[in-house]
C-alpha cells in the first residue's frame, strides 16, 4: 500500500499539531515552575528570618530562666506535662519526649520574646529590641514580614525577583517601618 503525497502530508499536520500541543502545555508547566522558584527565594528569606528570631529568643530565655529559679522551674513542669501529656496521648516513648522537648522548647522561647526588628544591610539580621546597633537602619519584624508576603504575591504573579541582593533592593522599595532611634 502506498501513501500517496497529500495522506503524508495530512499526517505530517498532525503530527506537528501533536507536537504544538506538548511544548504549549510544557511551557505553561515551566512558567508554572518558574514561579514557583521564585516564590520559593521568599520563603527561603523568611525562613531565615524567623529561624534567627527563634534562637536569639530561646538564648534570651534562657538567660532569664539562668536568673529567675521560679521561672525554671516551671519550665521544667512545663516539660514534664508536655511529655506524660505526649506519652499518654501517643502511647510512645519516643513522642513523649519529643513533646517534653517541644513543650520546654516553646516555654524558652516565650521568655525570650520581645520587639524583634531587622537589618536590612547585606546580611538580613534579626535583634531583640535590646541589642540593636544604632549605626544601623532597622525594619519592624511586622512590615518586613508583610513587604515579604507582597514580594511573595508579586513572584506567584509572574515576576522576576532576581538573586538574593535584587530581593533586598526591592524590599528596601517597600513601604517599611524604620526603627527612629
Amino acid at each position: 500500500m502506498k501513501f500517496s503525497w497529500e495522506e503524508t502530508v495530512i499526517h505530517l499536520k498532525q503530527d506537528l499539531s501533536s507536537i504544538e500541543d506538548v511544548a504549549l502545555a510544557t511551557a505553561r508547566n515551566i512558567d508554572v515552575l518558574r514561579r514557583e522558584i521564585e516564590s520559593l527565594k521568599i520563603d527561603i528569606i523568611k525562613n531565615n528570618l524567623e529561624e534567627q528570631r527563634k534562637s536569639e529568643a530561646r538564648q534570651r530565655g534562657l538567660s532569664l530562666l539562668n536568673k529567675d529559679r521560679r521561672a525554671m522551674q516551671a519550665g521544667l513542669a512545663v516539660g514534664i506535662g508536655s511529655a506524660i501529656w505526649g506519652g499518654l496521648l501517643n502511647k510512645d516513648a519516643f513522642s513523649a519526649l519529643n513533646a517534653g522537648i517541644a513543650g520546654f522548647d516553646g516555654l524558652i522561647q516565650g521568655l525570650g520574646e520581645t520587639r524583634w526588628y531587622v537589618s536590612l544591610t547585606n546580611k538580613m539580621v534579626v535583634a531583640p529590641q535590646d541589642r540593636i546597633n544604632p549605626q544601623v537602619n532597622w525594619v519592624t519584624w511586622g512590615s518586613i514580614t508583610t513587604a515579604l508576603e507582597k514580594l511573595k504575591r508579586e513572584a506567584l504573579s509572574g515576576e522576576r525577583l532576581g538573586n538574593f541582593d535584587s530581593v533586598l533592593m526591592k524590599l528596601r522599595q517597600e513601604t517599611l517601618v524604620y526603627l527612629r532611634l
